[in-house]
């Protein structure tokens, strides 16, 4: 990954050319990545039922990166201090959307098989109490849970190490009106990456059972 200059001044004068420097990754400059971006991930996993529905992840950036989204797409212009539904649409493709390409940086296992994410839905965004970005969205899982559980591992990850992601307290939940035993823990795996051989990856993983 090219790293950022103290020069350029360029870049920096244009948030939106940025954003594409950020989220266009370039694996052949990656060996030289570091993160420019941090992220506190959190995950709802939203049940109904003996189904899991889908996890809803909240990712809250750091300020400079909330800087630079307010910078480019303005601040807040709807009601409460919210952003238009315009705005989140700016946002979600000019700022998000490229992360398709990446699995939206998010890798699920179900009982060990990876499931791949391919699409998301209900993007949005907002600012929190601290004025840090924060988007959210659901990726979808519809996993009707058997009378012997299943097993659902949820990591939040970039490869490149452009992007710094870590899971933040509260690190999840389990929400909706279900008829499921659960329990979860964050552990971290040892995960083999081409260009820096083993590294350890957060990892989430519920074990949920029909009552």
């Amino acid at each position: 990954m090219i790293p950022l200059r103290d020069d350029s001044r360029g870049w920096l004068r244009s948030p939106r050319r940025l954003l594409v420097l950020l989220f266009l990754i370039l694996p052949a400059a990656s060996a030289v990545a570091h993160p420019h971006i941090w992220v506190d991930s959190r995950v709802e996993v939203r049940a109904a039922g003996t189904s899991l529905e889908a996890v809803r992840a909240y990712w809250t950036f750091d300020p400079f990166f909330s800087e630079m989204i307010l910078f480019d797409y303005g601040r807040p212009r709807g009601e409460g201090g919210a952003f238009t539904a315009a705005q989140v649409e700016d946002i979600r493709q000019g700022a998000f959307e490229n992360l398709r390409h990446y699995g939206f940086f998010t890798v699920l296992r179900v009982d060990g098989e990876r499931r791949a994410v391919e699409r998301v839905e209900n993007f949005s965004t907002f600012l929190d109490g601290e004025e840090s970005l924060v988007y959210a969205f659901d990726i979808p899982l519809n996993v009707s849970v058997p009378p012997a559980g299943v097993e659902l591992a949820v990591s939040m990850y970039d490869e490149t190490f452009f992007t710094d992601m870590m899971f933040s307290e509260p690190y999840a939940t389990v929400s909706g009106d279900q008829d499921l035993r659960f329990t979860m823990n964050r552990t971290r795996e040892v995960h083999s990456i081409p260009i820096w051989g083993e590294m350890n990856r957060e990892t989430i993983v519920f074990r949920f059972r029909r009552r």
